[in-house]
């Protein structure tokens, strides 16, 4: 059986949403839009707490200055020059 969930709550208490219910997917692709466009801080996250669901600000995440990024995913590609 899959939870669903109808609101889910910051965890200060403040509503984040409240409607149709949402399985835990449904409710991770909504944060993950909500990450995207601004809404909701980077590093946010979803926590079940006794049958509810809770949007935790986690903290932000720094980008990280010891790991190189793959030339496929850097803005010139593969081209080097």
């Amino acid at each position: 059986m899959t939870n669903a969930f109808s609101q889910i709550r910051h965890a200060d208490g403040r509503a984040y949403y409240q409607g149709t219910p949402l399985s835990l997917a449904e409710a991770q692709i909504m944060l993950n839009d909500d990450i995207l466009r601004g809404r909701v801080r980077v590093g946010a996250y979803l926590q079940v707490d006794g049958g509810r669901l809770v949007l935790v600000n986690g903290p932000a995440l720094r980008r990280s200055v010891n790991r190189p990024v793959p030339p496929a995913l850097s803005p010139r590609g593969d081209q080097r020059g």
